[in-house]
């Protein structure tokens, strides 16, 4: 797996509509943890395993650190972010290999695998710069 700029898929207007349905559905959500398990913290770091069968969805969370992504497996993820913040939605493509991305600080969002496999995903939270 090797470190790449993220691809984003188009967003068809039946995918925009799940997306929005989606949100409107869970707009009352409580924040929630940033993956599905917490495998370590230290003073530097906090690193989760986030597995997500297709038409799963993670809690909604927020980012307060850059993070990497480490991507082993899936196909189609999307970022649903709340109604009026500063990003709508998108739509992550999950390359055969895997991917890595680096991802700044401040969005809070669901994950929601909207792909036909099971995405899984290590994430790396950088407490200190």
């Amino acid at each position: 797996m090797k470190y790449s700029e993220p691809v984003y898929a188009d967003i068809t207007p039946e995918l925009k509509e799940r997306l929005e349905k989606f949100r409107e559905e869970h707009a009352d959500d409580p924040i929630g943890d940033v993956g599905t398990e917490l495998l370590f913290e230290d003073d530097h770091v906090k690193i989760w395993r986030m597995i997500l069968e297709p038409g799963a969805h993670s809690d909604l969370h927020h980012h307060e650190y850059d993070y990497y992504l480490a991507i082993s497996s899936g196909d189609l993820v999307a970022g649903v972010c709340p109604k009026g913040g500063p990003m709508d939605f998108f739509v992550g493509v999950v390359p055969p290999q895997g991917n890595t991305v680096a991802v700044p600080k401040g969005n809070t969002e669901w994950a929601l695998n909207v792909g036909k496999k099971t995405y899984s995903e290590i994430l790396i939270e950088l407490k200190k710069s």
